[in-house]
């Protein structure tokens, strides 16, 4: 099927969503890939050296994605650096900032299905252990579990924060209500579709189209006009990042099949 085809520019837009944030590590010297929290006082002097070794690290691993070469290794070491130097860090505030560890957990779980985007080809470049099918069907397994948790959860809060969520919608789009309830549906059916194997390839083809969608119309204008704003510039490259996820788990659903 064509569909396939979606992979490796599936791969390209993750690729470069992550860099963005990447350089956005440099410039703010700190990891910021997942929105975590502050670093605890007794770690907040590593801060900068962090930031700027773990931005120069995510920049040049997607640089290897962008160019096929060790794409799986480039992959693996960024949802290695977000686990770490996220995913940890939100423990002591998961239960007040949940939505930010779901997204955390999400853009690691969307790394690993990358990582094995390249494993599944055959190609004798990857990772001795990438070749394995039940390697990649353990992590692509894993990978899907993380984003229908966060699709979920975004969800529920495009219900539980409406409010927010119609302010945030750009007042050109009609009807901010509406789509507010409607793209909540959408995520969670998003969600439950990834992780059921006959119905993954369509819920992640519709999921990358809407992401797609919604870096086209509401996180490009947002960041064009106020592109000084950190959570907008965030935004921006999340948006890309996923959609490229989906593109790609759309495209190896399909190969797998």
């Amino acid at each position: 099927m064509q569909i396939t085809k979606l992979i490796s520019p599936g791969r390209a837009i993750f690729a470069i969503g992550i860099l963005g944030l990447g350089f956005l590590c440099v410039l703010t010297g700190d990891f910021i890939i997942g929105r975590p929290p502050a670093w605890s006082e007794s770690l907040s002097a590593m801060k900068p050296a962090l930031g700027y070794v773990s931005g120069a690290v995510v920049v040049l691993a997607c640089a290897a994605i962008l160019a096929s070469k060790k794409g799986d290794a480039g992959a693996l070491i960024i949802a290695l650096l977000i686990l770490l130097l996220s995913g940890l860090r939100f423990l002591p505030t998961v239960m007040t900032d949940w939505l930010g560890g779901y997204k955390t957990m999400a853009l690691l779980g969307g790394a690993l299905i990358v990582a094995c985007s390249f494993g599944l080809e055959g190609r004798t470049d990857t990772l001795m252990f990438m070749q394995r099918k039940k390697t990649t069907d353990t992590l692509i397994a894993v990978g899907c579990f993380l984003l229908a948790a966060f699709f979920i959860a975004g969800g529920y809060a495009h219900f539980k924060y409406a409010d927010f969520v119609i302010g945030f919608i750009p007042e050109y789009i009609p009807f901010h209500a509406f789509f507010t309830y409607f793209c909540g549906i959408c995520l969670v059916a998003g969600g439950v579709g990834i992780l059921i194997p006959a119905t993954r390839m369509l819920a992640a083809l519709l999921s990358s189209i809407m992401l797609l969608g919604w870096f086209l119309l509401l996180h490009i204008p947002r960041f064009v006009a106020n592109p000084g704003d950190p959570s907008d510039r965030m935004g921006l490259c999340e948006s890309f990042a996923f959609a490229g996820i989906f593109f790609v788990l759309a495209g190896i659903s399909v190969r797998k099949k």
